[in-house]
């Protein structure tokens, strides 16, 4: 059951499709027929697809046609860390009417979104995201960056790609913990945005009644068009597009806590929905009994949703501070109304924001 969106930005326009067996099957020659082509394949995934992936591609006749692979993680997601990519394709003479196709999870995206976006000032972009986690989230929407002096995506660019494939057949080779980072952000939108998707969620995660195909194509698509939709009329969040940030303000410095080091970026944010929805209960904004839905169904999903005891506010709050969102030196929360609606609050006293870490 194939799905698609169009996501319309005031720059481009181009094509999400969600189906199986795309990077068998899709047609690519529109995009790729008689140019250089540069797979940059996230090291996590499976040759098997890559395999797939190139077979497909050769068929179409470009005029060049190489894979690499990259180390995946936040610390080799920096300057240093993409730097080999550029110099493939310098040594290669890889002009700007080539095609660099991104395959792994949402460090992939960021960093070939990024190389893609100042390679001679810009070529073309297809994203096809590895991860449920990048599949609803990093590969939609244009945002790329890496990382710099311990601030997060602090270097990059909004630069749309011109397609994105979520071929849900490279979810076969995730595990659970994977699984259950992707839904953080899918629970994310339906938090932001559409309270009959939460409830949906609620029975599915609940009864871990996501078991087949069609389901998961159909959770995807729900999710992907909250994001593109929210997207298109804000490319550059300049307004409603800061409501994606729900739970990343508090899950971005907890990426950056020695106290939660090793959590992933779905478990931090997980967390992070957590607190964020504490706060929207402590300033009066929900009540207590949707406060405890949404810390039940982040808790099914495998999520934290809990501080380790050694946990540093101190540390934590000078993470914060570095964060990319501030605005006229205030640094902005998203928080909800209600399941399915949010809005921005800024001026959130230490006070509050001690007891929003009271989960």
């Amino acid at each position: 059951m194939s799905k698609s969106i169009l996501v319309r930005t005031a720059s481009s326009s181009y094509e999400v499709l969600i189906d199986k067996s795309l990077l068998k099957s899709y047609n690519f020659q529109w995009l790729i027929e008689n140019k250089q082509i540069l797979v940059v394949r996230d090291s996590g995934v499976p040759e098997k697809f890559l395999n797939d992936l190139k077979k497909n591609l050769a068929q179409y006749q470009p005029k060049n046609l190489i894979s690499f692979e990259i180390q995946t993680s936040e610390e080799n997601k920096s300057i240093e860390g993409i730097q080999p990519i550029y110099e493939v394709l310098n040594q290669n003479k890889f002009n700007r009417d080539c095609v660099i196709i991104s395959l792994g999870g949402g460090i992939t995206t960021d960093m070939t979104g990024f190389v893609a976006s100042s390679y001679l000032r810009g070529v073309d972009l297809i994203q096809i995201p590895s991860t449920l986690l990048s599949q609803v989230d990093a590969a939609i929407g244009g945002k790329t960056g890496i990382n710099f002096q311990g601030a997060k995506n602090n270097i990059g660019a909004f630069y749309q790609p011109n397609l994105v494939l979520i071929d849900i057949d490279l979810l076969s080779s995730l595990g659970k913990s994977e699984i259950s980072e992707g839904l953080a952000e899918i629970i994310k939108h339906s938090l932001i945005a559409d309270k009959s998707l939460f409830e949906e969620l609620e029975q599915k995660i609940t009864n871990g009644s996501i078991t087949n195909d069609d389901d998961l194509i159909k959770i995807i698509y729900d999710s992907s068009l909250i994001k593109s939709s929210i997207v298109s009329s804000d490319e550059k969040e300049k307004g409603d597009r800061a409501l994606l940030n729900f739970g990343h303000t508090f899950g971005h410095a907890f990426e950056s806590s020695m106290a939660l080091k090793g959590f992933t970026h779905g478990q931090a944010v997980g967390l992070g929905m957590v607190c964020a929805s504490k706060l929207s209960l402590v300033l009066g904004k929900i009540e207590n009994e949707e406060y405890e839905r949404i810390k039940k169904i982040v808790k099914s999903a495998g999520l934290p949703t809990k501080l380790p005891t050694n946990f540093d506010f101190s540390e934590f709050k000078e993470a914060m501070s570095r964060d990319k969102k501030i605005l006229s030196d205030k640094l902005r929360f998203i928080t909800l109304n209600s399941i399915g609606r949010a809005q921005i609050s800024e001026n959130i006293d230490e006070n509050t924001l001690i007891e929003s870490l009271k989960i």
